[in-house]
């Protein structure tokens, strides 16, 4: 076991990391929201709707964001997006969300709106052809479903929670033009009348167009469970689609 230990932290000093030091990327994640969602009042809970069989969410969406890389082997992480979406569709049963209860056939507008924001850290060893490791850091997120009706008005609910994420990442370069990587990251948080879990899944192919600049596509997977007993609010959603980016790096 010492030989192995030994042989590791040798291996790892020998391969410090040489590519660029500083990453800047946006990114266009076209993403299709699934799930469901329910918003309750005075600790009466609502009905659990889907947001494709009760509220219409079945077109794609496209959303923008940033990513932003620094350093080699220690490594800092900043990333944000904002997913905001609606819809319009007639329901075909009752729906009671929040203080509204919407009767069947009646013509409902509603909205979802998630907001990450993440910051983590990342160890990275290895050559430059095959590299990669752990991460940490945080997270914050605020997820929100709203429906309307010109009859009743509208009713939101919303919950707003930070957590502690963990997880790994990859990278290979089997070409001088050509980068493919992975990553994995989750988190949890339960305290007080606030709960919520997050996935984020992603593999992405990159090809470098010339000196520092680099466009590819992958695919994303979030998926969001949040809880706020107090209301109560409980929203299970995820999202997945085909990601670009566009970047440079020096």
């Amino acid at each position: 076991m010492k030989k192995i230990i030994a042989t590791w932290i040798f291996w790892t000093c020998l391969t410090v990391p040489a590519w660029a030091g500083v990453e800047l990327e946006g990114f266009l994640w076209l993403l299709t929201p699934q799930g469901n969602a329910s918003v309750g009042i005075d600790g009466l809970q609502g009905t659990k709707v889907d947001l494709k069989n009760d509220f219409g969410y079945e077109d794609s969406k496209i959303v923008p964001g940033l990513r932003f890389v620094f350093g080699n082997t220690h490594q800092g992480v900043l990333s944000a997006f904002q997913l905001k979406a609606s819809a319009d569709h007639t329901i075909n049963r009752t729906v009671r969300f929040g203080q509204n209860e919407f009767n069947i056939n009646e013509r409902i507008s509603s909205a979802i709106e998630l907001t990450v924001l993440q910051g983590f850290y990342r160890f990275n060893i290895g050559p430059e052809l095959f590299h990669g490791g752990l991460l940490a850091g945080a997270e914050y997120i605020s997820v929100s479903a709203e429906a309307s009706s010109p009859r009743l008005g509208k009713v939101r609910g919303n919950v707003d929670t930070g957590m502690i994420l963990i997880g790994a990442f990859a990278e290979a370069n089997p070409l001088s033009f050509l980068r493919i990587r992975g990553s994995l990251m989750a988190g949890t948080f339960d305290i007080g009348d606030v709960s919520a879990s997050y996935l984020d899944m992603e593999f992405t192919a990159l090809a470098f167009i010339f000196s520092g600049f680099h466009a590819g596509l992958g695919y994303r997977h979030i998926g969001v469970d949040a809880k706020h007993t107090n209301l109560p609010v409980e929203i299970d959603l995820s999202f997945s689609g085909p990601i670009f980016y566009v970047g440079f790096e020096w």
